[in-house]
Protein backbone atom coordinates (compact mmCIF):
# COMPACT_ATOMS: atom_id res chain seq x y z
CA UNK A 1 0.00 0.00 0.00
CA UNK A 2 1.05 3.81 -0.48
CA UNK A 3 -0.42 6.84 1.07
CA UNK A 4 1.00 9.78 -0.25
CA UNK A 5 1.78 12.97 2.21
CA UNK A 6 1.62 16.38 0.25
CA UNK A 7 5.15 18.35 1.42
CA UNK A 8 5.47 21.14 3.49
CA UNK A 9 8.33 23.65 2.61
CA UNK A 10 11.62 25.30 4.59
CA UNK A 11 11.15 28.97 4.63
CA UNK A 12 13.30 29.41 7.71
CA UNK A 13 16.40 30.94 6.56
CA UNK A 14 19.47 28.78 6.11
CA UNK A 15 23.28 29.14 4.79
CA UNK A 16 22.63 25.40 3.35
CA UNK A 17 21.61 26.36 0.04
CA UNK A 18 20.06 22.48 -0.33
CA UNK A 19 17.75 23.45 2.37
CA UNK A 20 17.03 26.77 0.99
CA UNK A 21 12.85 26.27 0.25
CA UNK A 22 13.24 22.28 1.19
CA UNK A 23 10.47 20.20 0.53
CA UNK A 24 10.20 18.14 3.79
CA UNK A 25 7.42 15.83 5.57
CA UNK A 26 7.08 15.59 9.23
CA UNK A 27 9.00 12.49 10.46
CA UNK A 28 6.59 11.15 13.06
CA UNK A 29 4.07 10.99 10.48
CA UNK A 30 6.12 9.21 8.02
CA UNK A 31 7.46 6.81 11.06
CA UNK A 32 3.71 5.65 12.00
CA UNK A 33 2.58 5.01 8.23
CA UNK A 34 5.90 2.92 8.57
CA UNK A 35 5.07 0.79 11.72
CA UNK A 36 2.12 -0.02 9.88
CA UNK A 37 3.56 -1.58 6.59
CA UNK A 38 2.54 1.49 4.13
CA UNK A 39 5.24 3.03 1.87
CA UNK A 40 4.89 7.07 2.44
CA UNK A 41 5.24 8.94 -0.87
CA UNK A 42 6.18 12.17 -0.21
CA UNK A 43 4.48 14.28 -2.85
CA UNK A 44 6.39 17.37 -3.54
CA UNK A 45 4.72 21.15 -4.43
CA UNK A 46 4.45 21.00 -8.12
CA UNK A 47 2.60 23.47 -10.33
CA UNK A 48 -1.16 22.66 -9.76
CA UNK A 49 -1.75 21.54 -13.43
CA UNK A 50 -0.05 18.69 -12.27
CA UNK A 51 -1.63 17.30 -9.42
CA UNK A 52 -4.19 14.82 -10.83
CA UNK A 53 -1.17 13.36 -11.88
CA UNK A 54 1.06 13.05 -8.59
CA UNK A 55 -1.79 10.62 -7.36
CA UNK A 56 -1.43 7.56 -9.67
CA UNK A 57 -0.21 5.00 -7.97
CA UNK A 58 -1.28 6.34 -4.76
CA UNK A 59 -3.63 3.98 -2.37
CA UNK A 60 -4.46 7.66 0.07
CA UNK A 61 -3.51 10.95 0.44
CA UNK A 62 -2.61 12.81 3.48
CA UNK A 63 -2.73 16.71 3.62
CA UNK A 64 -0.33 17.43 6.77
CA UNK A 65 0.16 20.74 8.75
CA UNK A 66 2.14 23.86 7.74
CA UNK A 67 1.60 26.96 6.97
CA UNK A 68 -1.16 29.69 6.76
CA UNK A 69 -3.16 29.88 3.59
CA UNK A 70 -3.00 32.33 1.70
CA UNK A 71 -5.75 35.16 1.50
CA UNK A 72 -6.00 34.94 -1.86
CA UNK A 73 -6.97 31.17 -1.76
CA UNK A 74 -9.91 31.84 0.78
CA UNK A 75 -10.54 34.91 -1.85
CA UNK A 76 -10.10 37.68 0.61
CA UNK A 77 -8.13 40.16 1.71
CA UNK A 78 -5.62 39.19 4.34
CA UNK A 79 -6.37 39.77 8.04
CA UNK A 80 -3.33 41.80 10.04
CA UNK A 81 -2.55 38.34 11.83
CA UNK A 82 -2.34 36.72 9.12
CA UNK A 83 0.64 34.66 9.68
CA UNK A 84 3.63 33.22 6.97
CA UNK A 85 2.20 31.54 4.18
CA UNK A 86 3.64 30.09 0.67
CA UNK A 87 1.27 30.50 -2.13
CA UNK A 88 2.76 27.52 -4.18
CA UNK A 89 1.89 25.10 -1.66
CA UNK A 90 -1.91 26.13 -1.72
CA UNK A 91 -1.49 26.20 -5.73
CA UNK A 92 -0.51 22.76 -5.56
CA UNK A 93 -2.98 21.33 -2.83
CA UNK A 94 -6.24 22.79 -3.49
CA UNK A 95 -6.44 20.90 -6.65
CA UNK A 96 -5.06 18.02 -5.18
CA UNK A 97 -7.74 17.86 -2.98
CA UNK A 98 -10.76 18.37 -5.72
CA UNK A 99 -8.40 15.95 -7.72
CA UNK A 100 -9.12 13.12 -4.93
CA UNK A 101 -11.99 13.85 -3.99
CA UNK A 102 -13.63 13.23 -7.11
CA UNK A 103 -11.99 9.91 -7.49
CA UNK A 104 -12.99 8.78 -3.89
CA UNK A 105 -9.34 8.41 -3.39
CA UNK A 106 -8.80 8.10 0.78
CA UNK A 107 -8.01 11.70 2.24
CA UNK A 108 -6.70 12.59 5.55
CA UNK A 109 -5.83 15.88 6.72
CA UNK A 110 -4.30 17.72 9.42
CA UNK A 111 -4.50 20.63 11.27
CA UNK A 112 -3.45 23.09 8.01
CA UNK A 113 -4.52 20.23 6.39
CA UNK A 114 -7.92 20.23 7.70
CA UNK A 115 -8.44 23.72 6.31
CA UNK A 116 -6.87 23.30 3.20
CA UNK A 117 -10.23 20.29 2.72
CA UNK A 118 -12.32 22.40 4.11
CA UNK A 119 -11.75 25.68 1.73
CA UNK A 120 -10.79 23.67 -1.39
CA UNK A 121 -14.35 21.60 -1.21
CA UNK A 122 -16.20 24.85 -0.49
CA UNK A 123 -16.24 25.97 3.10
CA UNK A 124 -14.33 28.79 4.91
CA UNK A 125 -11.82 29.17 7.28
CA UNK A 126 -11.02 31.68 10.01
CA UNK A 127 -7.80 33.78 8.58
CA UNK A 128 -7.28 34.44 12.68
CA UNK A 129 -8.87 32.43 15.15
CA UNK A 130 -8.37 34.70 18.10
CA UNK A 131 -9.75 38.06 15.83
CA UNK A 132 -12.19 36.74 14.53
CA UNK A 133 -14.31 34.76 16.36
CA UNK A 134 -17.50 35.20 17.61
CA UNK A 135 -18.33 32.64 20.42
CA UNK A 136 -17.50 33.20 24.37
CA UNK A 137 -14.55 31.35 26.77
CA UNK A 138 -11.96 31.21 23.31
CA UNK A 139 -9.17 28.46 24.38
CA UNK A 140 -5.84 28.61 23.77
CA UNK A 141 -5.48 27.07 20.28
CA UNK A 142 -1.60 27.86 19.99
CA UNK A 143 -0.40 26.13 23.17
CA UNK A 144 2.98 27.41 24.69
CA UNK A 145 3.68 24.50 25.75
CA UNK A 146 5.69 21.54 24.27
CA UNK A 147 3.74 20.77 20.67
CA UNK A 148 3.79 16.92 21.68
CA UNK A 149 1.72 17.64 25.13
CA UNK A 150 -1.83 17.50 24.83
CA UNK A 151 -3.45 20.09 26.46
CA UNK A 152 -7.67 19.98 25.93
CA UNK A 153 -10.27 17.99 24.86
CA UNK A 154 -12.24 17.69 21.88
CA UNK A 155 -15.94 15.92 22.20
CA UNK A 156 -16.55 13.67 18.97
CA UNK A 157 -19.70 13.00 17.57
CA UNK A 158 -20.74 9.14 18.53
CA UNK A 159 -22.07 8.24 15.56
CA UNK A 160 -19.60 9.45 13.52
CA UNK A 161 -16.48 7.13 11.88
CA UNK A 162 -14.55 9.66 14.11
CA UNK A 163 -15.88 8.70 16.95
CA UNK A 164 -16.57 5.31 16.34
CA UNK A 165 -12.88 4.75 15.63
CA UNK A 166 -11.59 7.40 18.93
CA UNK A 167 -14.64 7.41 21.13
CA UNK A 168 -16.55 9.95 22.46
CA UNK A 169 -13.56 12.27 23.32
CA UNK A 170 -10.36 12.52 23.29
CA UNK A 171 -7.37 14.81 24.89
CA UNK A 172 -5.34 16.43 22.06
CA UNK A 173 -2.94 18.83 21.33
CA UNK A 174 -3.58 22.37 19.50
CA UNK A 175 -1.21 24.53 17.66
CA UNK A 176 -2.98 26.48 14.87
CA UNK A 177 -4.46 29.68 14.66
CA UNK A 178 -6.85 29.10 11.30
CA UNK A 179 -9.32 26.91 11.47
CA UNK A 180 -12.69 25.80 9.85
CA UNK A 181 -15.31 28.21 10.16
CA UNK A 182 -18.13 27.55 7.66
CA UNK A 183 -17.69 24.05 7.29
CA UNK A 184 -18.10 22.84 3.18
CA UNK A 185 -21.30 21.52 1.48
CA UNK A 186 -20.10 17.78 1.01
CA UNK A 187 -18.61 17.95 4.72
CA UNK A 188 -19.69 17.85 8.43
CA UNK A 189 -18.43 18.87 11.56
CA UNK A 190 -17.92 15.96 13.92
CA UNK A 191 -15.84 17.08 16.81
CA UNK A 192 -15.55 20.75 18.52
CA UNK A 193 -13.49 22.17 21.51
CA UNK A 194 -15.36 23.09 24.67
CA UNK A 195 -15.33 26.70 23.17
CA UNK A 196 -17.27 25.18 20.12
CA UNK A 197 -14.36 26.07 17.85
CA UNK A 198 -14.58 23.01 14.86
CA UNK A 199 -11.80 20.04 15.88
CA UNK A 200 -12.55 17.52 13.21
CA UNK A 201 -14.93 16.78 9.82
CA UNK A 202 -15.24 13.93 7.67
CA UNK A 203 -17.98 12.73 4.87
CA UNK A 204 -20.78 10.43 4.65
CA UNK A 205 -18.28 7.64 4.07
CA UNK A 206 -15.15 9.02 5.79
CA UNK A 207 -13.30 8.45 2.57
CA UNK A 208 -12.69 12.17 3.37
CA UNK A 209 -11.25 12.98 7.28
CA UNK A 210 -9.76 14.98 8.76
CA UNK A 211 -8.87 16.41 12.07
CA UNK A 212 -7.66 20.20 13.65
CA UNK A 213 -4.77 18.67 16.14
CA UNK A 214 -1.84 16.75 15.40
CA UNK A 215 -2.26 13.09 16.12
CA UNK A 216 1.35 12.99 14.29
CA UNK A 217 3.05 13.94 17.66
CA UNK A 218 0.87 11.94 19.85
CA UNK A 219 0.64 8.57 18.74
CA UNK A 220 4.00 7.11 20.26
CA UNK A 221 2.16 7.39 23.62
CA UNK A 222 -1.47 7.14 22.40
CA UNK A 223 -2.76 4.06 21.29
CA UNK A 224 -6.33 6.51 20.39
CA UNK A 225 -4.11 8.88 18.30
CA UNK A 226 -2.28 6.03 16.61
CA UNK A 227 -5.70 4.65 15.90
CA UNK A 228 -6.92 7.22 13.93
CA UNK A 229 -4.48 6.30 11.25
CA UNK A 230 -4.73 2.09 11.52
CA UNK A 231 -8.68 2.97 10.65
CA UNK A 232 -7.68 5.18 8.24
CA UNK A 233 -5.18 2.34 6.58
CA UNK A 234 -8.18 -0.22 7.21
CA UNK A 235 -10.92 2.13 5.47
CA UNK A 236 -8.17 1.71 2.70
CA UNK A 237 -7.80 -1.81 2.90
CA UNK A 238 -11.55 -2.52 3.17
CA UNK A 239 -11.95 -0.65 0.02
CA UNK A 240 -9.01 -2.39 -1.74
CA UNK A 241 -10.20 -5.97 -0.59
CA UNK A 242 -13.92 -4.93 -2.13
CA UNK A 243 -12.31 -4.80 -5.54
CA UNK A 244 -12.39 -1.08 -5.40
CA UNK A 245 -9.29 0.54 -7.64
CA UNK A 246 -7.79 3.07 -5.37
CA UNK A 247 -4.76 3.70 -7.82
CA UNK A 248 -6.43 6.44 -9.79
CA UNK A 249 -4.86 6.95 -13.31
CA UNK A 250 -3.15 10.64 -14.35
Amino acid sequence: MKIGITADVNLTETPIINLKLAHFAPKPLVDVLVKNDVVPVILPILPGKLAKASLAGLDGLIIPGGHDIAAEFLHENPSLELGPTYSPRDAFEFPIVKAAAEQHLPLLGICRGAQVINAALGGTIYQDLPSEYKGDGLLQHSQRTKGDLPTHEVKIDPTSQLGKDLGPTAFVNSRHHQAVKEVAPSLKAVAQAPDGVIEAIENDDASIQAVQWHPENLWQSSPQQERLFTAFIDRIKGGLLNGQSRCPKP
